[in-house]
């Protein structure tokens, strides 16, 4: 049987930044690893300013590798107490996999620091580093390769151009009020809610609500409503409209989108939602109607701008305001998004006009459902028939 090839990602996390999905996807590569896991530090014998909570550095991490294949974190380091070290760690994994080879992956500057490492030579006999390039296209250049090869390191370097992108620098950018183009925007939107790094926190009291929608929805769910949070955000801005109602319409859209469809009537049936048949009998349809109720009952939502546009996010319709079109478009077009026909002008119009937006992705979907042989809401036709005015107008 073919030994597991087993990648270690570890550091603080402080925050997980693209980069360091980027190095891990490379490794999985051209390693030929079976998985690597993301190993967020409880109690680091460094790095202690500015050092968010290590809940908070996990729950990060998480959000950024959800839908990556073959990346996953692990609480290992979070669950033992105190100050953490390496060799600690690698000790227990050895233990917990024996028949598997271990890559502990690092940037060129840890390489340039191994030495100063608790009990270096016993971690050198526990794994291979995995080296990426941060400033040199050449790290075997580096006076200490000789000297960790002597003292019996086993290094192999990976093939990623360098990039000096450090949690440090994006910390001092979020401080400043800046969004860096490094951080993944589920991981932004989540930096926002916890108001992390000095980030004002935003939405106001979503902190609070968080923990509850982490359970009532899906991993791919969770990452999903997080970056339809974001994108509305964004949207919001753009068009001059309030960011926190759009980013709060967009955390709690998809609220009851995991609840099964007969849970789901219920609530329609307690709330006394008139509905026609079609809707109450399809869970794409009707989970935006209930969720509306959710948002109100179980999260305390009370805004009725936010409540109509989540009420509205699965079927439009006539008289829609802004908010209602943004939250709309956000959940269309928002990153994570499978590829469909429309989707790249759909993006392109929402930064130019949220009515040409919502006419052309509505138009889509009318000449997708028919194409399907099946019938598509008579909602749908009537807000195409309503923007059809407006744009005439």
């Amino acid at each position: 049987m073919a030994r597991e090839r087993i990648g270690i990602m570890g550091g603080s996390f402080n925050p997980v930044h693209e980069r360091h999905i980027e190095m891990a996807r490379g490794a999985l590569e051209e390693l030929k690893l079976d998985r690597i896991l993301f190993m967020p530090t409880g109690n680091p014998p460094h790095k202690h300013d500015e050092l968010a909570d290590a809940e908070h550095r996990y729950e990060m991490t998480r959000l950024a590798v959800l839908d990556k294949p073959g990346l996953f974190t692990s609480r290992l380091e979070l669950e033992r107490e105190g100050v953490i070290y390496t060799v600690d760690t690698l000790t227990l994994l050895r233990k917990q996999h024996p028949n598997a080879d271990l890559f502990f992956l690092i940037g060129e500057d840890t390489m340039a620091d191994l030495l100063n490492w608790r009990k270096p030579d016993k971690v050198f006999t526990l794994c291979t580093f995995a080296v990426c390039c941060r400033s040199t296209s050449e790290p075997r250049t580096n006076p200490v390769y000789r000297q960790l090869v002597l003292r019996g390191a086993h290094l192999v370097f990976l093939t990623l151009p360098p990039d000096n992108v450090s949690s440090t620098e994006i910390r001092v950018s979020l401080a400043a009020g800046k969004e860096p183009e490094h951080l993944p925007p589920q991981v932004m939107e989540y930096i926002r809610i916890m108001g992390l790094y000095h980030v004002p926190q935003s939405p106001v009291g979503a902190d609070q609500l968080y923990p509850k929608l982490r359970q009532a929805l899906s991993e791919k769910r969770l990452v999903h409503s997080l970056l339809v949070a974001d994108t509305a955000r964004k949207l919001a801005l753009r068009y001059h409209e309030d960011p926190e109602r759009a980013e709060l319409a967009g955390l709690l859209h998809d609220c009851a989108k995991c609840m099964p469809l007969t849970v789901q009537q219920a609530i329609a049936q307690k709330q006394r939602l008139l509905l026609d048949k079609e809707i109450v009998q399809s869970e794409n349809l009707l989970h935006g109607y209930v969720g509306a109720a959710v948002a109100e009952e179980s999260y305390g939502v009370t805004d009725p701008n936010v409540l109509a546009a989540i009420r509205c996010h699965t079927t439009g319709k006539v008289g829609m305001l802004p908010l209602d079109m943004i939250l709309f478009l956000a959940d269309k077009i928002e990153p994570s998004r499978r590829s469909y026909p429309a989707l790249e002008e759909v993006r392109r119009l929402a930064e130019e006009n949220l009515i040409d937006a919502m006419r052309y992705s509505l138009l889509s979907t009318l000449d997708y459902v028919r194409k399907q042989n099946r019938t598509p809401h008579p909602t749908t036709q009537r807000v195409v028939d309503w923007l059809n005015r407006l744009q005439n107008k």
